[in-house]
């Protein structure tokens, strides 16, 4: 439930975040897809179950976004 919480979070700032920033880095990109499609999967979840496997195929998702997209841009 916690780790529901997280994401139902981080998918609002990621929502709000382009309204204030200019261009999207191709790593914010990778991330905003990753919970858009968490927004997705939880919302045609029907079990506990099905919100849990969500999260979790998520959090691979945005793991996989900072090891490849995330780690290559300048300055990090």
């Amino acid at each position: 439930m916690k780790r529901y919480v997280v994401f139902t979070v981080l998918l609002l700032m990621a929502l709000v975040a382009p309204l204030y920033a200019g261009t999207e880095s191709p790593c914010e990109k990778c991330r905003d897809a990753a919970r858009q499609e968490l927004a997705k999967c939880i919302e045609g979840a029907i079990s506990q179950e099905d919100k849990k496997s969500c999260t979790e195929k998520s959090e691979l998702r945005l793991q996989s976004c900072e090891r490849s997209v995330c780690k290559s841009r300048p300055g990090k």
